[in-house]
């Protein structure tokens, strides 16, 4: 069903996990592929592991805690711990971004972004200034956006349509009503919020966002959590973005 909105929208927000791209790619393709290179990226290591400058890896390992530092075969527990667990560590995020940055520059990698949210990014920058927030790094976002698949099985970037990224180190969490706040302060659009609008499949990132004073609806995508009957009576949903009057 068609939704639209009372006030005029300026500015779009995306998620991206269950939004514009299946919530099974992080959890079933990004997820494992970062366990699968996580050993030999671990055992590359010196040990106790210190704050050093000698590779990427080192410098975001050292900032784990300082008893999963200790060992190999603590760190692997810990982090692995972390991600089986989906756990929102800000230096995970950063550890995850550096070996998805590796993948998807060397093709192994390509993000499954729906054809529907292809078409609504590219079509509604034109008129609108477009952001995504996501609880990915900021790097794993402009990696996805940089390496889209097309419906001919290649690779595009969207990333030139995209006016800037958000994440929860720059932000806070996302089912944080002053997370969306610090966004429209950073917007400029702390004084206008109706004038944005988020869009997400998580219910409670939706409520924060509507408590912020934003616009906000649920993108209701197959493989998402089911939505009870009280969401679908309190919440704008749409199935395709193609939905969206904007």
């Amino acid at each position: 069903m068609p939704v639209s909105f009372a006030t005029p929208i300026e500015v779009v927000i995306l998620d991206i996990e269950g939004t514009v791209c299946p919530i099974s790619f992080v959890k079933t393709t990004l997820f494992p592929y970062f366990l699968e290179k996580l050993p030999l990226e671990l055992s590359a290591l010196t040990y106790p592991v210190k704050s050093k400058t000698n590779s990427q890896v080192e410098e975001i390992c050292s900032q784990f805690p300082e008893d999963a530092r200790q060992s190999y075969d603590n760190l692997l527990e810990y982090v692995t711990s972390l991600v089986n667990n989906d756990i929102k560590d800000p230096v995970l995020k950063s550890f995850q971004g550096l070996i998805w940055k590796l993948g998807y520059e060397n093709g192994e990698l390509m993000a499954p972004v729906y054809d529907d949210a292809i078409e609504f990014i590219s079509g509604l920058c034109k008129s609108k200034k477009i952001y995504i927030y996501s609880s990915g790094s900021i790097k794993a976002q402009i990696l996805l956006f940089g390496h889209v698949k097309d419906a001919s099985g290649s690779s595009v970037d969207l990333n030139r349509y995209l006016s800037g990224y958000y994440d929860i180190t720059t932000s806070g969490f996302k089912h944080d009503s002053s997370s969306y706040v610090s966004i429209l302060k950073d917007i400029g659009y702390e004084k206008k919020p109706s004038g944005v609008l988020f869009l997400s499949d998580n219910i409670k990132e939706v409520d924060a966002a509507i408590k912020a004073g934003m616009n906000s609806v649920v993108v209701h995508k197959p493989g998402n959590a089911p939505l009870t009957k009280e969401d679908k009576q309190s919440l704008s949903i749409i199935e395709t973005f193609k939905d969206l009057k904007v």
